[in-house]
């Protein structure tokens, strides 16, 4: 780009001077052609230091370089003639390629590849044609003279470059009125210059030099096509103000730094789309907000249901410790005491009062029994002094049906997990007992993982259901807590109840 705007601003130079000693073009007609090279030249460079990915800089620029290439041909240098004779209307393909690939610089269909590519060779074509023909001294190329080869070539040149103009016309035309509002917006400028000067050059061509409208007419043209390149730059500026002020925007949702935005240069930016982006982020950012805050929430209440199946446990552990030193030792107490009162005066008591202090001494007994199996279905005491497998096959000991215990290598594990993993077996083992009519319950226990899973199957009868038994409902808000899950499968061949806590803290050695 720097070596394209080099030489197109010597050129330029080279081209005023040309121009401007060649003595046959208005002062007017020759500042407004230079001054609309040098316009090309700098909308190229501004658009290129804009978006130095988008090729539509170096298109803008390379339209003023041909603009200088065809003044060229005003020079008596034979040389430099004879190179610029094939260029005399290099600016019409050029120009054609840029409107056609604006404001994306690239082209986007096969029509558009084919006019640009037939403007190219028409154009370039004809160029060559002429400098074979000229009859002026100046071309050394020239084979074939001939004087009347020049107004064909010129009249050749003049309609190639209207045929170009006209399907470029159309093709602008059919994107404007097929395009988005922020394209039409985009467009509009471009649209506006281009049809004003087909029409103003049209009409001043068509009335003859003749006419008094004519020279009139073809100033007007100069000087709409002098605004050409400021309507390229302004498009290229308003794209990149829009998408600074999506940035913007997005940057100052709510007086906090959001996000970085990437646009591409296919995408056509408007107040609208921006408003649009700019709600939809924050929709997008809100969501998230209400997502992080939503689990925050579910993890404190999951620690909060952690702490309280915790706290269970404590109670549980201090309720059991107290019904086994104060209530049944008082109990014990009270039957060492009847007991010794019977031994000592059990001669000289009448027998109806013997009766009662053996009855008392048997209720007593019973009431032991229950607080201690009370006390055990609180929380065994060998549940805690050794673990989860030796307190499970305590329990599969007492219970009066046969118990199929499968244990894999368990060791000891987190209190509240132990327990929980406790209470699953026992509350599925007593059901089992009390409605499953069956003889046989199986009971596996493992680690897996980083989790404990409980398994217990009966070949019973079915028909439970966690949602309708309170037992199993609590149980299953108890594993939920420990962040696990428990599932109950019954059918009339038996139930199996299955739950999988996740091991809470780091496993304790077994004990020795």
């Amino acid at each position: 780009m720097t070596g394209l705007l080099a030489a197109g601003c010597a050129l330029g130079v080279v081209a005023l001077t040309l121009k401007a000693g060649e003595g046959s073009h208005p002062a007017l007609d020759t500042a407004l052609s230079t001054t609309t090279g040098f316009l090309f030249l700098l909308a190229g460079a501004v658009a290129h230091v804009r978006r130095p990915a988008n090729p539509i800089g170096v298109l803008i620029a390379l339209a003023g370089v041909a603009l200088f290439l065809e003044d060229l041909q005003f020079t008596q240098n034979r040389v430099l003639y004879t190179i610029a004779v094939p260029l005399r209307a290099a600016s019409s393909p050029v120009i054609a390629h840029l409107v056609l690939a604006f404001p994306h610089g690239r082209l986007r269909s096969r029509w558009e590849r084919l006019l640009v590519a037939a403007a190219y060779v028409v154009v370039l074509g004809i160029g060559v044609v002429g400098l074979l023909t000229d009859d002026d001294p100046r071309d050394l190329l020239a084979v074939a003279a001939n004087s009347q080869a020049g107004p064909v070539v010129g009249r050749a040149l003049g309609l190639a470059a209207s045929a170009i103009s006209a399907g470029v016309i159309v093709v602008l035309l059919y994107r404007w009125l097929t395009g988005r509002l922020p394209q039409r917006r985009l467009l509009s400028p471009v649209v506006v210059i281009a049809l004003a000067g087909a029409l103003t050059s049209g009409a001043g061509t068509a009335l003859g030099d003749g006419h008094p409208l004519s020279e009139p007419l073809l100033q007007a043209y100069r000087v709409l096509f002098c605004l050409w390149p400021l309507a390229f730059l302004a498009g290229v500026m308003r794209a990149r103000v829009g998408n600074a002020e999506m940035v913007r925007l997005l940057l100052e949702r709510d007086g906090t730094g959001l996000a970085a935005l990437v646009q591409d240069d296919e995408v056509w930016k408007d107040s609208r789309s921006i408003d649009a982006l700019n709600a939809a982020a924050g929709l997008v950012l809100d969501n998230l907000r209400l997502t992080a805050e939503l689990e925050q929430r579910l993890s404190e209440v999951r620690a909060s249901r952690a702490r309280l199946v915790a706290a269970g446990d404590d109670e549980r552990r201090r309720l059991e410790r107290d019904l086994h030193d104060g209530a049944q030792q008082r109990l014990v107490s009270v039957v060492l005491l009847l007991r010794m009162a019977g031994r000592r005066s059990g001669a000289d008591l009448p027998p109806e009062i013997r009766a009662l202090l053996a009855g008392a001494v048997d209720e007593l007994q019973t009431a032991i029994t229950e607080l201690r199996e009370l006390a055990r279905g609180i929380r065994p005491a060998i549940l805690t002094e050794a673990g989860l497998v030796a307190a499970v096959r305590s329990l599969a000991d007492r219970i009066p049906m046969k118990v199929a215990l499968a244990v894999g290598r368990v060791p000891r594990l987190d209190a509240a997990v132990e327990a929980t993993a406790y209470f699953v077996t026992s509350e599925a083992l007593t059901n089992a007992l009390k409605h499953a009519r069956t003889e046989r319950a199986d009971v596996r226990i493992e680690v897996t993982g980083a989790e404990l899973r409980v398994e217990v199957t009966d070949a019973g009868v079915g028909g439970a259901d966690v949602e309708k038994g309170s037992g199993l409902a609590g149980l299953r808000d108890r594993v939920q807590a420990l962040g696990g899950d428990l599932a109950v499968t019954s059918s009339p061949s038996g139930t199996t109840v299955h739950a999988v806590i996740p091991l809470a803290t780091k496993t304790l050695p077994p004990p020795s």
